[in-house]
């Protein structure tokens, strides 16, 4: 994979929030330990630095605060180690604060690692978030991120009858907004930390799948296979994202068409590792001129123009139900 270009330099805004932040508040945060600052510390360990024994509680996002759960494993509601207070999980019995989390606290801060890919379950987790907030009166900062998809707007807009925490509200697959500019979208009350100028911090996986930043750039093209698990996204593996393979995949054949489509800022190569399986592997040429949407409609057609239909959507174990809920529109079998 050839490696992504680094992004604009852009410092966390949890970081001008903490310089200006009043160390009396009593804080609760909604993060995980992928959100480094550039001190090098994680936005929780700067937060207790600052706030000290007021820093009340955390929440963490689908894979846990401590980002170690597997996709759409249950989390459980933990106390820190260290500091003694909660670590609610939003991604378990429920998956929206509830009032008797918030009590007590004078703001939530909310500072998510995200992609801008809106079944990448953290916008859910926002949205949930900022409306508990609302309803409990309480002050929201919302904290913005580098996110590897930034400003790019491409897919399907979730239509209201197919609303699902992997489409919780009407923006397109690929949204491309920063979680301040979400906020806004949603016109729910918050207090914006933006980014600012300076240096980034460094990018840790926001989820056990999500390595680097050349696999959250592939994620949407290649997520729709959730809905294909007879095809393998190595999702356990560094090449998570990266490839897709299959019993019956002839790697340099599928390469082949898929290159003749001259996908901007992306090649396909054979990725054939058993005699048993073949299979095709991503390879991005220019992390800023690919684009995701055109690339995973173009894997969905080569796959039923190779394949048939009976190894695509009428195999027995195709969730046609889940591409739906991940697409948030039933109209996607015109597509093909």
């Amino acid at each position: 994979m050839s490696a992504a270009p680094p992004p604009p330099p852009a410092t966390p805004g949890i970081e001008g929030w903490l310089r200006r932040a009043d160390p009396r508040l009593r804080v609760g945060l909604l993060s995980h330990q992928a959100a480094l600052l550039t001190t090098g510390e994680t936005s929780a360990q700067a937060c207790r630095r600052v706030f000290g024994d007021n820093l009340r509680a955390l929440f963490g996002p689908e894979h846990g605060y401590f980002g170690q759960a597997a996709a759409g494993e249950a989390t459980h509601t933990v106390t820190h180690p260290l500091w003694g207070i909660p670590v609610h999980a939003l991604y378990g019995a429920r998956r929206k604060p509830a009032p008797e989390d918030l009590a007590g606290l004078d703001c939530l801060a909310i500072d998510l690692q995200d992609l801008g890919v809106r079944c990448y379950t953290y916008l859910a987790t926002l949205k949930l978030a900022l409306e508990a907030c609302a309803e409990a009166g309480l002050p929201c900062v919302v904290c913005d991120r580098p996110i590897p998809c930034h400003g790019q707007a491409e897919g399907p807009v979730a239509e209201p009858a197919h609303f699902s925490f992997v489409a919780p509200c009407a923006l397109p697959f690929v949204h491309g907004r920063t979680h301040t500019e979400v906020a806004a979208w949603l016109r729910l009350p918050h207090i914006p930390a933006p980014l600012a100028e300076g240096p980034a911090a460094d990018f840790l996986p926001p989820s056990p799948a999500i390595r680097d930043r050349a696999a959250a750039r592939l994620y949407p093209a290649t997520v729709l296979a959730e809905a294909l698990p007879h095809y393998d996204v190595a999702r356990a593996t560094a090449w998570a994202w990266r490839t897709l393979s299959a019993p019956w995949i002839d790697g340099p054949t599928l390469a082949a068409r898929l290159n003749r489509e001259a996908l901007p800022g992306i090649r396909f190569f054979d990725f054939t590792q058993a005699p048993d399986r073949g299979g095709i592997r991503l390879h991005l040429t220019d992390f800023a001129a690919f684009r995701p949407w055109p690339t995973a409609l173009a894997l969905l057609r080569a796959l039923r123009a190779e394949y048939g239909d009976e190894r695509l959507f009428a195999h027995p174990q195709a969730r046609p139900d889940w591409m739906t809920k991940l697409l948030g529109t039933a109209a996607w079998p015109a597509w093909l």
